[in-house]
């Protein structure tokens, strides 16, 4: 998309930066050096999402603290849809709920996703002597398109691939496979922490249909991360550093997060909710 070309171009200028100091340590052809390239530009982009974690965290913590009075409404109109949304909406409005806050991480790091995708398939593309983009240079483009990662081109996939280009061999086969397993797994690992965390600290009933569809989604969820089986191999490696961050990065904001139902003694009044220092 035209739209993403500055970002696009930034995302390349971040990864040639990268590459430039890592293939001066491991050898500018080295997969180690665009491996790792796209590694740091993840764990860049993250440290820079923080704020936003935060404000998801809190979000999340907030939810949890009214989520005793969701569930009353939900009772009291389970016969009336039209009215349990209504009064569910006058609820997050005078309580000052919102609860798509807790999408707001993702929104960017699909849009560096879309980007990184977009120079991949440059890379994928290009042949020496054609116009370069993205502010590569001939000679970090030839080494883009040749380095491998386990034996993986950064631009290979298993599946929908440019009609004429050669087969891949059964090595590059089953590391794909296996990275991608690795990217269902963690998006599984990641979905699942926050959601079992949610329902641990607010006590929601099982029955309760939004303990339903937190459980629900900790197994479709991951079913994305199979489409990995059609992206370049580069973006697989985007997604299992950004899962295992997520990982990490869940873990030690939750290990401290305790929060407590509206009206309980001190909870809005400066109880320990477990907030990040």
């Amino acid at each position: 998309m035209a739209i993403l070309n500055p970002l696009n171009d930034l995302v390349a200028w971040v990864i040639m930066r990268l590459h430039a100091g890592l293939g001066a340590l491991f050898g500018p052809d080295s997969g180690w050096a665009w491996g790792l390239s796209i590694v740091f530009l993840v764990m860049i982009i993250r440290l820079c999402l923080v704020p936003l974690f935060v404000k998801q965290v809190n979000a999340q913590r907030k939810m949890a603290q009214h989520a005793p009075q969701l569930q009353e409404l939900r009772k009291k109109y389970k016969n009336d849809k039209q009215r349990l949304n209504e009064e569910t909406m006058k609820y997050y409005k005078e309580n000052g709920v919102n609860p798509l806050a807790g999408c707001l991480p993702m929104i960017p790091q699909l849009i560096i996703f879309f980007s990184l995708f977009s120079v991949l398939r440059f890379i994928a593309d290009w042949k020496p002597g054609a116009p370069l983009q993205y502010g590569f240079t001939e000679s970090v483009a030839l080494s883009a398109k040749h380095t491998t990662i386990f034996g993986v081109h950064l631009y290979d996939k298993l599946l929908f691939r440019t009609a004429g280009s050669p087969p891949l061999s059964t090595h590059v086969i089953i590391v794909i496979v296996i990275t991608v397993a690795l990217s269902a797994t963690t998006t599984f690992m990641t979905v699942r922490q926050s959601a079992k965390r949610g329902l641990m600290q607010t006590n929601i009933d099982p029955s309760n249909p939004m303990a339903q569809s937190q459980k629900f989604m900790q197994y479709i969820v991951p079913f994305f991360s199979l489409t990995g089986l059609y992206w370049q191999y580069g973006l697989v490696l985007y997604w299992v550093t950004t899962n295992l961050w997520t990982l990490g990065q869940q873990y030690f904001m939750f290990r401290n997060w305790d929060p407590q139902p509206v009206g309980a003694e001190g909870a809005l009044g400066g109880a320990n909710t477990g907030g990040p220092a």
